[in-house]
């Protein structure tokens, strides 16, 4: 006996820890190192940095990125997504969770009871000071819910009676017990029993749904801060260039001014227009870290966990792919195709469709909480005894000491306000729900639309800045011959360079612009992230 509560006790204690589940925190140093690690394999040998030389590096890292890797980085390691991604294994849960009212359930008992009293009845020669009975028992017992509002009992169980009163005639006594209760109104049939697995089984292909909706979203996402880096660059190249030219101007003007044919006025205009150059250039610089770093959260957040663990780190992003406005110009949008498109791919309206079918489901479970119960068991228990451990099974298996009966059960809830309040709440659901999906539908054909109609003024106004910027390079080729010439002043070669560098920068923006329409259409009928 020591031995098996020794045995039990160390079972319990072990039995807790057993069952926990650890969850490891990943230090923010190890998450940047793995982030670098799995960015640089997508580099080239001469870009690859290891993270054990970043306390000793002093120039910023490169990374030349394509706008296919962001989007590859980005769909396994955006924290948008890793949360939809930990939502759908909730809703797994949740699944799991509803399938539990039909468990197997089974279960053993041991017991040993003593009673002591004193001596009720003697016979001559009877020495006994007190009467005393033991009863040792055991038992299985076991219970099988049915979706069909049926549930299965069984118990079966042994005693044994030892005393020392000679009155005692048997002391084995086996039993075994079947009962069977049929909900007949209330709970009765699969749809009470099994529309909560449905609800969540519908919850989980929502929480489904939600993730491919937000990779739609978040590829949008990182390709939009793709292309805002390039253009900041792109800026950033045009303001250099017009930078070298304004020197190249105020070079010019100080020639002019040391030949005698201009005045110290020209040459602090240009000077005044260099000045004005490096700041933009300043501005630019500054704009690209910050698009750098929007897509690098948007990409892979973890590696900004860099500028909290070394001094001198920065990364330098070369977008290896550029805006080619070329490839879209043959590109005409239907706007009837693209919708009928959109209304079958885009996950939000599935999304609406499945939240409708879920509050439909409630309104038929509810529905049943308002009848009243009507529950019908049917029970079946067979006794043996013996003073002997065979004798007793043979008298068990005789089927000699039956007891059975039926018993009717039913129950009328006067008010059922719980019943009442959930079946109003649920087909308020289900309105909303409709409502929903009409807002869905409504919000789709507003955005494919819009896509539709921004693309085609996009290319217009590619068109339109490709010829401005053609125009303004023309004059301000034409205002340094005339300057050359002596009939033009620096203010007009100034100005003209500044029309010049506007249009070129116009230019820029206008074929961004386009690639964001193209890739507006895309999230718009659900074809990213896919």
């Amino acid at each position: 006996m020591k031995r098996i509560l020794s045995c039990l006790l160390v079972s319990a204690c072990l039995l807790p820890a057993a069952c926990r589940t650890r969850v490891s925190e990943v230090e923010p140093s190890e998450s940047f190192r793995k982030a670098l690690d799995e960015v640089m394999q997508r580099q080239p040998n001469a870009n690859k940095v290891k993270p054990s030389d970043l306390e000793r590096r002093r120039e910023p890292i490169v990374l030349k990125l394509s706008l296919t890797d962001a989007l590859e980085l980005a769909a396994t390691r955006n924290r948008a997504l890793l949360f939809e991604q930990l939502s759908i294994e909730l809703a797994r849960t949740n699944t799991m969770a509803s399938k539990s009212r039909l468990d197997f359930t089974a279960g053993a008992n041991f017991s040993y009871m003593r009673d002591e009293g004193p001596v009720t009845r003697r016979f001559p020669g009877d020495s006994r000071d007190k009467e005393i009975t033991g009863t040792t028992g055991f038992g299985l017992s076991a219970t099988l819910p049915f979706a069909t509002g049926t549930t299965l009992d069984l118990r079966g169980g042994f005693q044994r009676v030892d005393s020392n009163s000679p009155f005692s005639t048997f002391e084995f006594f086996p039993s075994s017990t079947l009962k069977v209760t049929q909900n007949l109104l209330n709970g009765v049939g699969f749809v009470p029993n099994l529309s909560n697995t449905w609800i969540a089984e519908g919850n989980e292909r929502i929480a489904e749904l939600n993730m491919r909706s937000a990779r739609n979203l978040q590829a949008y996402n990182v390709a939009v801060a793709y292309w805002n880096l390039v253009e900041a660059q792109e800026d950033l190249k045009v303001l250099r260039r017009q930078e070298e030219l304004a020197r190249d101007a105020l070079e010019l003007a100080k020639n002019r001014r040391e030949a005698g044919l201009g005045t110290r006025l020209d040459e602090l205009a240009q000077e005044s227009n260099v000045a004005a150059q490096q700041r933009g250039i300043i501005q630019a610089e500054a704009l690209e870290e910050t698009r750098s770093d929007e897509l690098l959260r948007a990409m892979h957040p973890d590696l900004l966990t860099g500028y909290s663990l070394f001094e001198n780190y920065r990364i330098v992003i070369q977008p290896s792919t550029q805006a080619d406005a070329a490839r879209l110009e043959s590109f005409e949008p239907s706007l009837m195709n693209e919708l009928k498109g959109a209304l079958r791919k885009r996950a939000e309206i599935e999304v609406a469709r499945k939240r409708i079918e879920n509050a439909g489901l409630a309104i038929r479970r509810d529905e049943y909480g308002l009848l009243p119960t009507l529950d019908v068991s049917g029970e079946l228990t067979v006794n043996g005894f013996g003073q002997q451990f065979d004798d007793s099974l043979d008298n068990y298996t005789d089927f000699d000491n039956l007891r059975y009966g039926v018993t009717l059960t039913f129950g009328v809830p006067i008010q059922n306000r719980a019943a009442r309040a959930a079946l109003d709440a649920s087909v308020i659901e289900k309105r909303q729900a409709i409502l929903d999906a009409r807002e869905a539908e409504t919000n789709v054909i507003t955005e494919v639309a819009l896509a539709v109609r921004t693309i085609k003024s996009a290319k217009r106004g590619v068109v339109a800045a490709e010829q401005a910027r053609k125009l303004a390079d023309e004059t301000y080729q034409a205002e340094q011959e005339r300057q050359k010439a002596g009939l033009a002043t620096a203010f007009e070669v100034k100005q003209s360079l500044n029309d010049l560098t506007a249009a070129e920068r116009d230019l820029i923006k206008a074929r961004v612009e386009l690639e964001k329409a193209r890739l507006g259409l895309l999230k718009a009928t659900g074809e990213l992230g896919q």
